[in-house]
């Protein structure tokens, strides 16, 4: 009898990748509606000037910081100190000195800055609904299970996963320095290794590790997968690619996509398909010579994409990749946020001091 698959299960690599199309890897938390005023349309222009005036006016007065992830509502990302994705904002949110950072993304960022902040400091979010349904499917309890079958292993979390699952893992890492992390551990380790939760981005981890003549026997993955990019399927990329012949497609490293059409389109004559991080997809649409890009992605971050590359057109694989986790930072619970100091995210001292180790070798990592 063949044993069924679950979420948050581990197994080794080849098993994993052979299991992603018959595991439900959907939500397992219950998605929240998108908030109207999510949308720029929904909020007059002397609306948005009022909270803009405020907001600045606020964080002159608490000394704050505002940090906004690439899939905020634009009007979020105008009024921030800085923009960028889980990595990005990391390295940002532990350098200064301000009393207050308010991080307007999802939970497990927000859990990041109070682990490595200063003892002054608060860490606010706007709103606690902004959860993550990858970071859901990390399950700390098997972590430790399969830690005590394989004691010689190695547990590499992906940054989309909460400070408990954290504090089980000797390394972090971000889709951004994804590839620099799992080649130092290989290299410097030699016993088995496990990546989770993302089992797309240990695909991508798994053809890395081929590509550097690595065998993948000693990569074990963690079922989980983000309920925005999992939908971004193979045929959403063909449909944009048929109408827009002359388009070149950057695609994030979780899409459910690149299972199924990465390395034909990577080995194809035109190499019309990249796999980027967050960030890395703002840095190739300012550096390519292509003119339209489809952007296999939360629909988001077409927004610094087009600042970064103005002029250029950029056109979503799906326009249905909407997180409304990320999309519960509103321009209002930002300045509620700063207006009220809330909501302070705290976390346990003990689990803070293990979690900070795995944090701090991802900052390193680069």
């Amino acid at each position: 009898m063949v044993r069924e698959v679950l979420s948050g299960d581990i197994l080794p690599a080849r098993e994993a990748i052979a299991a992603i199309d018959t595991t439900d890897l959907g939500p397992p938390n219950e998605i929240p509606e998108v908030p109207a005023d999510a949308f720029p349309e929904n909020i007059s222009s002397e609306e948005r000037q009022w909270f803009c005036e405020e907001i600045v006016r606020l964080k002159r007065e608490r000394n704050a910081l505002v940090l906004a992830h690439n899939y905020m509502p634009p009007d979020v990302q105008d009024v921030a100190d800085a923009v960028g994705d889980s990595l990005f904002l990391a390295q940002k949110g532990v350098a200064p000195d301000a009393d207050v950072l308010v991080e307007a993304a999802v939970l497990f960022m927000n859990q990041i800055l109070a682990v490595m902040k200063k003892p002054h400091q608060k860490v606010l979010a706007p709103d606690l609904r902004a959860l993550c349904s990858l970071a859901s499917h990390a399950d700390a309890g098997k972590i430790r299970a399969w830690k005590k079958e394989h004691p010689d292993g190695v547990v590499v979390s992906y940054v989309n996963t909460y400070v408990d699952v954290k504090a089980e893992s000797d390394y972090c890492c971000a889709s951004a320095n994804s590839p620099q992390v799992i080649k130092y551990v290989f290299e410097n380790h030699d016993g088995p290794v496990l990546f989770g939760p993302d089992v797309f981005l240990g695909l991508y981890a798994a053809k890395m590790l081929l590509g550097m003549g690595q065998s993948v026997d000693r990569l074990w993955l963690m079922m989980g997968a983000c309920h925005v990019h999992e939908r971004i399927r193979p045929q959403h990329l063909q449909e944009e690619l048929a109408k827009h012949p002359d388009a070149v497609v950057a695609g994030h490293m979780e899409c459910g996509c690149q299972s199924a059409c990465l390395v034909p389109l990577m080995n194809s004559s035109e190499g019309r398909m990249r796999f980027l991080s967050t960030q890395g997809m703002i840095k190739f649409a300012r550096e390519t010579d292509a003119e339209k890009i489809i952007v296999a992605t939360e629909v988001g971050n077409i927004y610094p994409m087009s600042k970064a590359a103005p002029g250029k057109t950029f056109i979503p694989a799906s326009r249905e990749a909407i997180c409304p986790f990320m999309k519960q930072n509103t321009l209002r619970k930002v300045y509620e946020s700063l207006r009220d100091l809330k909501h302070e995210i705290t976390v346990d001292v003990e689990l803070a001091k293990r979690a900070r180790v795995p944090i701090e070798r991802m900052l390193r990592i680069v």
